[in-house]
């Protein structure tokens, strides 16, 4: 036994020497996976309180009204007359007539998907991937800084980036060996990902274009799976018409694209778009790169099948960016969160990178607290999400429910507010009193950007006790930037707050009760 004689050699190094040796190495690497995981639960139970704390902002609102139509017919009214596919309004609908329309109730789906989109690289694996990159790509996409965004919005990126694990895995699969049943998944998860939000439809023809360069004409040979997106397309028709409304150089409020905007989608694909992140990602490049060069020379190096399969998987990401910022360029659309379906298949290119450093284990560690660490300061999680909730008005509803006025005048002012429907806005503008059981007519205001709403709203303020939403961004086209809201400066007004200094936000107001007649004399 070691220890009752004379130390056993190994390789010119005593047995209890090559023990502890290692032992000093997979030491400081157990404890930096137990911090890493105690900090990812931290985050997490962060995040699920922030789920009931953050008030709604605009685009969850639509997402609420949507959902809580009073029937079939209206719903599908206001899911043709929305901007995105109808897939997650519908799950939203179910879930809200079981569960409520909370903030949290809502909410708390996207956090779930998430999860799950965690969970899926651990279930059903490439099998070309070892034990550790498993862990590594599963770990990626659930410390992906953005996630914070997309776990608590009640909006349909939690299922995307669900939906885009599994068929960045399919894919993976497909790759590996070609079946009907695995084309017929691909297709399947990609007609739900196109319902779900049609960006989506750049990362299914990079996905496409791989699988034709590495079988060729043998997927004819499945064209049965094709049959399985006949349901998005039939519906991207019908949807079409409505579509071209907001492609309307006078209601697209979407920013040019830009060299500096396609780099910062990247960035935020690659879940670099803050400074620690963004040196971690580029470290991990440069390590790969130089630990590649260096056994090149020493070692001459076959890339397997295998490996060739996960590379064309990450390539079908590459080419979906492309052709995000290629449309972009042609028609203002993209934003960041439509890069979505983007993610997991970068996720997974990371891990091959980490994969070909000279320390996997440390890289990967290293990538990880990047990605977590600025996001477990409790008042920068507020901040972003505080700052992205300026830009809705539960708030300022609150406080005018509260005065309860006979007549409410909500104003969306956008650029896109001339191509919605009247009845949308009028639903839009009560949801919160109508979610709190208040039956507060609402009557939807619309200007020109370079209209004086201050004047049109006191024109339209014509009842006993009237109050207003006031919901702007002076960055885009706004009648509230040449003229800022000035309710707050008018004593016969009660307002919440001023107007903010950002330029971002809403107002909420009552007019103080008009004396009678009787009471006049």
């Amino acid at each position: 036994m070691i220890g009752d004689g004379p130390a056993h050699q190994v390789g010119g190094r005593s047995l209890s020497m090559t023990i502890t040796a290692r032992r000093s190495i997979v030491e400081p690497t157990i404890l930096l996976c137990g911090f890493l995981v105690l900090c990812a639960i931290y985050a997490m139970a962060m995040r699920l309180h922030m789920l009931q704390v953050t008030p709604l902002w605009l685009d969850e609102t639509w997402s609420g009204m949507i959902a809580t139509r009073p029937d079939w017919s209206s719903f599908w009214r206001e899911a043709w007359l929305d901007c995105n596919p109808p897939l997650y309004y519908v799950f939203l609908t179910g879930w809200v007539s079981l569960f409520g329309d909370s903030n949290l109730a809502m909410r708390l789906p996207s956090f779930l998907f998430v999860l799950a989109a965690a969970l899926l690289p651990l279930i059903w694996p490439p099998r070309t991937l070892d034990r550790a990159g498993i862990w590594t790509f599963a770990a990626l996409i659930l410390l992906w800084p953005s996630n914070l965004g997309l776990m608590v919005d009640a909006r349909g990126y939690g299922l995307m980036l669900l939906l885009a694990t599994g068929s960045c895995l399919a894919v993976a699969h497909m790759l590996e060996r070609l079946t009907l049943n695995r084309a017929m998944l691909w297709v399947g998860l990609g007609t739900l990902m196109f319902l779900t939000h049609y960006y989506a439809a750049v990362l299914l023809v990079g996905q496409a274009l791989v699988l034709l360069y590495r079988y060729g004409f043998q997927l004819a040979r499945r064209w049965p799976a094709g049959l399985l997106a006949i349901p998005g397309l039939v519906w991207f028709a019908y949807h079409m018409s409505r579509l071209s409304d907001y492609a309307r150089p006078d209601a697209a409020w979407y920013e040019h694209t830009s060299l500096l905007s396609s780099l910062l989608n990247m960035t935020y694909v690659l879940g670099a778009h803050n400074p620690i992140a963004l040196a971690a990602v580029t470290a991990t490049f440069l390590a790969a790169i130089v630990h590649h060069r260096r056994r090149r020379s020493t070692i001459r190096e076959t890339p397997t099948r295998h490996d060739g399969a996960l590379l064309l998987t990450v390539l079908s990401a590459v080419i979906g960016l492309t052709l995000a910022i290629l449309i972009s360029l042609a028609q203002p659309s993209l934003t960041n969160r439509y890069l979505v379906p983007l993610v997991p298949t970068a996720m997974l290119g990371l891990t091959l990178l980490i994969k070909r450093t000279a320390r996997p284990d440390y890289a990967a560690l290293g990538l990880g607290l990047a990605f977590l660490l600025p996001t477990l300061n409790l008042d920068l999680m507020r901040g972003e999400l505080g700052q992205r909730a300026m830009y809705g008005y539960e708030e300022s509803s609150d406080f005018v429910a509260a005065a309860k006025p006979d007549r409410l005048l909500f104003l969306w002012d956008s650029s896109s507010a001339k191509i919605m429907d009247r009845a949308s806005l009028e639903a839009l503008g009560g949801y919160f009193q109508q979610r709190e059981g208040l039956n507060i007519p609402v009557q939807p205001v619309v200007v020109d950007d370079k209209a004086d709403a201050n004047r049109i709203l006191r024109a339209a303020a014509t009842s006993q006790r009237p109050a207003i939403i006031w919901l702007y961004n002076v960055h885009v086209r706004a009648a509230a930037k040449d003229h800022p809201p000035t309710f707050a400066n008018d004593p016969s007004w009660r307002c919440d707050h001023a107007p903010p200094r950002s330029g971002i936000g809403s107002i909420g107001c009552v007019r103080q009760a008009m004396p009678s007649r009787q009471q006049q004399r």
